[in-house]
């Protein structure tokens, strides 16, 4: 077993007659950086965040160990955008990955990158296609980037880990004793669409069932699969005694529609069952079993995960430190937190290899405290909400002659012309190939 803090032997002046070495101690290393994360997981799936069937049992149990955010909203409802915008704390927009299939542009400074330049040891275990290094540009910074995976999950077109696939080659990298400090980036994908019924954590009830049902049992499944594997990741970073010494991020990229608003799936759409996702933090100095209902958005995780680590954040970066509210310090004020998504992927045109996308998303749309606003580009229509006392989004209070209503559209059309102003950012598909192309079309990431 690697020892928490290993010592440096080091040559004293007056050496004795002998000719012995003396040994000192190494001055401690910052702490390790667990970043676990699961694709397409909704928060109000997990029994932590009250969720009535037992999906998550070692999940709930780890993330007592820490803060929990209860009201967390992805930026953006697409892999690949929300984990570009994550690690950069910069929206999708201005990142360039405005889609999954198309790669974020040079020049955006990550959560990797920073460690790295630091001295820690960076790995990437994945598991989602649309994170493969040349469709995402996320892997600069990590020594090990691992997206070789050829699995086939669905039986056809999809080669993705599962969850046990990747807790395996995460727990090889451990079981490495890699140096310390180290950034270790653990991804899971199995709640990601077309689901999978696992027969040992099944919440089938054996009647026939609604596609909707089978949709939803077959989801909760997913989650379940995933719980148990993070569950057995969890035993060996315990068993090494890494929890002592490491900060434990959990979060999801996203979350996921499942018949509400008459939509299945994600990225279509800026509604609270896409948005709203699981977020936690646990390690020395964060206080347990606390749960925070502020919102916050994921913009807000890599600068405080660097403030934990005493780092300062990228010069870029715009989300918080939400560090002082964590430990009881400060309560973060009200803010706007924005929302944009697009299309899901490339769109195909003509034939299987010509492709094109558009800069501008579909949807946009900000929260301030418990109102919602958004509006399609697409449709040119507006919706509001006020989650306090409509969370499933149900009754529209957009009333164009209403002023109240006018003036947080006009807010919210601000925000939108100063950014088209300074410059809608987009990554290019030329690394796309025939193949990419089929993966992200089996995955419902391809416009026709």
């Amino acid at each position: 077993m690697r020892k928490p803090f290993p010592l440096r032997v080091g040559l004293l002046f007056g050496l004795s007659l002998a000719g012995l070495l003396s040994v000192a101690p190494a001055e401690r290393p910052g702490p390790n950086l667990i970043f676990i994360s699961v694709d397409t997981l909704r928060a109000d799936h997990l029994g932590i965040y009250g969720y009535s069937r037992n999906t998550s049992p070692r999940l709930d149990q780890l993330l007592r160990r820490g803060t929990l955010f209860l009201d967390a909203s992805a930026n953006v409802p697409l892999t690949n955008p929300s984990f570009c915008s994550m690690l950069t704390s910069r929206y999708a927009h201005q990142t360039g990955a405005t889609r999954n299939g198309i790669p974020m542009i040079a020049g955006n400074e990550t959560l990797a990158q920073l460690l790295k330049a630091q001295g820690y040891h960076t790995a990437a275990i994945l598991s989602n296609w649309p994170l493969k290094a040349h469709l995402s540009g996320l892997q600069p910074g990590f020594d090990l980037y691992d997206d070789e995976f050829s699995e086939k999950r669905w039986l056809f077109f999809n080669s993705e880990r599962d969850a046990q696939g990747v807790t395996e080659h995460a727990l090889a990298w451990l079981q490495g004793q890699p140096a310390e400090p180290f950034f270790l980036w653990v991804h899971y994908s199995d709640p990601h669409a077309p689901y999978l019924n696992h027969e040992e954590f099944s919440f089938r009830s054996g009647i026939p069932l609604s596609p909707e049902q089978r949709n939803l049992d077959d989801y909760d499944s997913e989650v379940a699969y995933t719980d148990h594997w993070i569950g057995q990741l969890f035993e060996t970073i315990e068993a090494l005694g890494l929890p002592s010494r490491s900060l434990i991020v959990f979060v999801a990229d996203h979350g996921e529609s499942l018949g509400e608003h008459s939509y299945t799936g994600h990225g279509r759409n800026l509604y609270q069952q896409s948005l709203q996702v699981p977020f936690a933090l646990i390690g020395r100095g964060i206080p347990q079993d606390q749960r925070l209902d502020f919102p916050v958005e994921l913009l807000d995780l890599a600068p405080t995960l660097l403030a934990y680590l005493n780092l300062p954040a990228g010069d870029k970066m715009l989300g918080l430190n939400l560090l002082p509210a964590v430990q009881g310090r400060t309560q973060p004020a009200e803010r706007l937190i924005y929302f944009e998504t697009y299309p899901g992927a490339v769109r195909q045109v003509k034939g299987a290899k010509e492709i094109i996308h558009t800069k501008k998303p579909i949807w946009i749309g900000f929260r301030e405290g418990p109102v919602k606003i958004s509006y399609s580009l697409r449709n040119s229509h507006w919706e509001l909400y006020r989650l306090n006392a409509d969370p499933q989004e149900l009754h529209n209070l957009a009333k164009v002659t209403d002023p109240v209503f006018i003036a947080i559209s006009e807010r919210l059309l601000a925000w939108f012309n100063r950014e088209e102003k300074e410059g809608w950012a987009v990554g290019e598909t030329d690394a796309l190939t025939e193949e990419d192309r089929k993966q992200l079309e089996s995955l419902g990431y391809v416009d026709k």
